[in-house]
C-alpha cells in the first residue's frame, strides 16, 4: 500500500506558497507514517513524497512505470491533494472529497469505514470521478492499481461543488 502526496506547488514566488497545495498533503503523508510506525502491519506500506505533480505528475508516474517494470504488488494508493483548506462555509462543515475509479470503489469505502471506526470526525464525501486524472493517483490508475485522491474542494470535478480561492496562486 501507497500513500502518497506532491512536495512541489504553483506559482513559485511569494511567501510560502503552497501551504494547501500541497504543503497540506505532504505533511499528511509524514503524519501516516509517523501515526503507523509503532503499530505492526501485515502489508508493506510505502509513504511517497514526490515532484513533479505540478509540471506533469513526474514523480508519480516515474514511481508507478518503475513500480510495473519490477511488477510490484500494489494493492492501494491513497494520494492526498490540498487537503488543509478550512473551507469556505460550503459545506458547513468542511469535508474531504473523497474521488475514485470503479476499480477503487472497495478502497474508497475502506476509508469511509476507517474515518468512522476510528472517530475521526472526517465527513467524506466520496465521488465517483475518473476523470480527475490531475494529481498522483492517476498513474496508478493507468496501470490497473486501486487508487484514490483525498481534496478539500473538487475544484468542480465531477460536478462537486467548491472552489479554493487561492489555488495557484502566491496566496497559498
Amino acid at each position: 500500500y501507497i500513500v502518497v502526496a506532491h512536495l512541489d506547488d504553483l506559482p513559485s514566488s511569494g511567501l510560502a506558497p503552497g501551504a494547501d497545495d500541497n504543503g497540506s498533503g505532504s505533511a499528511a503523508v509524514l503524519a501516516a507514517a509517523k501515526a503507523v510506525s509503532c503499530w505492526g502491519v501485515r502489508n508493506t506500506l510505502k509513504f511517497l513524497n514526490v515532484t513533479g505533480e505540478e509540471q506533469g505528475l513526474f514523480g508519480s508516474e516515474a514511481y508507478a512505470v518503475d513500480a510495473a517494470a519490477r511488477s510490484e504488488n500494489i494493492r492501494g494508493v491513497i494520494n492526498y491533494d490540498m487537503i488543509g483548506w478550512a473551507g469556505d462555509g460550503i459545506p458547513a462543515i468542511e469535508n474531504l472529497d473523497l474521488n475514485y475509479n470503479a476499480p477503487s470503489q472497495w478502497l474508497a469505502q475502506k476509508f469511509v469505514d476507517a474515518a468512522s471506526t476510528y472517530g475521526t470526525g472526517l465527513a467524506v464525501n466520496t465521488i465517483l470521478c475518473p476523470s480527475l486524472t490531475v494529481s498522483d493517483h492517476a498513474p496508478f490508475w493507468q496501470r490497473g492499481w486501486s487508487a484514490i485522491c483525498g481534496i478539500t474542494d473538487n475544484e468542480g470535478y465531477c460536478g462537486a461543488a467548491g472552489h479554493y480561492p487561492q489555488y495557484h496562486t502566491s496566496g497559498d
